[in-house]
């Protein structure tokens, strides 16, 4: 093979990993450790009665991960999934540790997002997963792939003006950039604001009285509501709880399993820390000790060579060894060393 055919070869496959469409070439990469996923307009909006969804795919071997961006009312829903195109199921991809490291229109970081940031339980850089925001604003909850922000009126207006919504998710602690075109969902957007018509009765027949029938209101879907699995108050300092959804019995049970094993890390971890102060305290006695024993011993030193020194003193003499004690020697007697 020529080097002029190596060179077309090697410009080819550049060429096509540029040209991959949905996913950008940081994805494809890898070198690199983020990655970057883009839905573009290619991607179509779902419309149902109570939301609207965009999903994304990447394919993972022989699997296919879903990033489902789902929006109705009252929340704004990422789901990350494993073969489920639809985006219903919960839990097709389990995940282990899950942070949100930003959530972002046109490049800005939502105020509501940021104001999560600012009112976890203990404040970090990222929404990391079962940590508590007030009220719920925001919810990364234990290990099913979902993340969830309950709208307010400010950040439904920006992410029907944006053009472009995106997320940096860390489901492994490995960043992925999830860009979502936001092209087309105001006017869907706008269909989910509207009121539900109220159902036409016909006029009843004049020969049949029948009152009046009233439309009942539709009732608007809440938000969801979370509980917390805590550690014994002994343990809450160092334990964070663990939020779960209050209707889910299974992750009840998962989340109190995770709090009892973190329990126990904490109390061998106490233990060892105890064990290691008392060692620490024996060592500083057995110092004390030795430091007493060798002032007792410096000490009935002394008294040993002031005696000796007591009969040189006697006739008017100091010797050299005698130096270090002359402070005990009769009153204007001096040092005769070396003399």
């Amino acid at each position: 093979m020529d080097g002029l055919t190596s060179k077309c070869i090697i410009i080819s496959l550049l060429s096509l990993l540029i040209t991959v469409p949905g996913v950008s070439n940081a994805g494809l990469n890898p070198f690199k450790k983020a990655k970057n996923y883009t839905f573009g307009t290619e991607v179509p909006w779902y419309e149902s009665r109570e939301s609207v969804t965009k999903s994304g795919a990447v394919r993972n071997g022989a699997d296919v991960n879903y990033f489902h961006l789902n929006v109705d009312k009252h929340r704004l829903l990422l789901r990350l999934g494993k073969n489920d195109p639809s985006g219903e199921l919960v839990n097709t991809r389990s995940l282990g540790a899950l942070a949100i490291a930003e959530v972002a229109a046109d490049g800005r970081r939502l105020p509501i997002f940021d104001w999560c940031l600012s009112n976890q339980h203990s404040v970090t850089k990222k929404l990391k997963q079962n940590t508590i925001v007030a009220n719920d604003v925001c919810i990364n909850a234990d290990g099913g792939g979902d993340f969830i922000i309950n709208l307010d009126e400010q950040t439904k207006r920006i992410i029907k003006s944006a053009k472009t919504l995106s997320f940096i998710v860390e489901p492994y602690g490995r960043p992925v950039k999830l860009s979502y075109s936001m092209s087309g969902f105001s006017e869907l957007a706008a269909k989910l604001d509207k009121p539900v018509p109220a159902p036409v009765v016909k006029a009843p027949k004049p020969a049949l009285p029948v009152a009046a029938v009233k439309a009942k209101p539709k009732p608007k879907p809440k938000p969801v509501k979370m509980c917390y699995s805590k550690a014994p108050a002994d343990f809450q300092s160092a334990v964070t709880a663990i939020a779960y959804p209050c209707d889910n019995a299974a992750k009840k049970a998962s989340a109190s399993k995770k709090i009892k094993a973190r329990v126990e890390q904490e109390k061998k971890k106490m233990a060892m820390e105890l064990e290691a102060a008392n060692r620490e305290k024996l060592a500083r006695q057995k110092a004390v000790e030795n430091d007493k024993r060798e002032i007792q011993w410096a000490i009935q030193q002394a008294e040993i060579w002031v005696k000796r020194c007591q009969k040189h003193w006697a006739k008017g003499k100091s010797p050299c060894y005698c130096e270090k004690y002359l402070d005990r020697a009769p009153e204007g007697l001096t040092s005769t060393c070396g003399k």
